[in-house]
C-alpha cells in the first residue's frame, strides 16, 4: 500500500513539472489556459502530501512486521517465520494430501 501511495504522489509531481514546463514554454498557446498556476500549486501540494503519507505508511508497515507474530491458520499458535501451520497441523495436512493423491491401487 505504501508503494502505491508513494508512486501516485511521485507521478502527480512529475505531471505537475511537465505541465509547468509546457506552460512556460508555450505561453501564447491556447491550451496553456487549462494549466492555471493555482491548479498546479494545489496539485504539487497534493503530490507532496501523498509522498509524505506514503513514507509514514511505509514506516508503520515496517514497525508492524516487527511487532506481529506469524500464527498457525488453524489454531492461531505462534509459529516460525515463513511457516503457515504449526507442526501438528502441518503433519495432518501433509498426511491428508498424501492419502488423497495416493488412492490408486498398485498393479502386481
Amino acid at each position: 500500500m505504501s508503494s502505491t501511495i508513494l508512486r501516485l504522489g511521485l507521478w502527480i509531481i512529475l505531471l505537475v513539472v511537465v505541465l509547468y514546463v509546457l506552460q512556460q514554454t508555450y505561453e501564447d498557446a491556447p491550451f496553456v489556459d487549462f494549466f492555471a498556476p493555482a491548479m498546479l500549486q494545489k496539485a504539487l501540494a497534493l503530490g507532496g502530501l501523498l509522498v509524505a503519507a506514503g513514507i509514514v505508511v511505509r514506516l508503520l508497515e515496517r514497525g508492524a512486521k516487527v511487532v506481529t507474530k506469524n500464527r498457525c491458520i488453524v489454531c492461531r499458535t505462534p509459529i516460525d517465520h515463513g511457516a503457515i501451520y504449526c507442526r501438528q497441523h502441518l503433519r495432518s495436512v501433509l498426511s491428508r494430501e498424501e492419502d488423497r493423491t495416493h488412492r490408486t491401487r498398485v498393479r502386481r
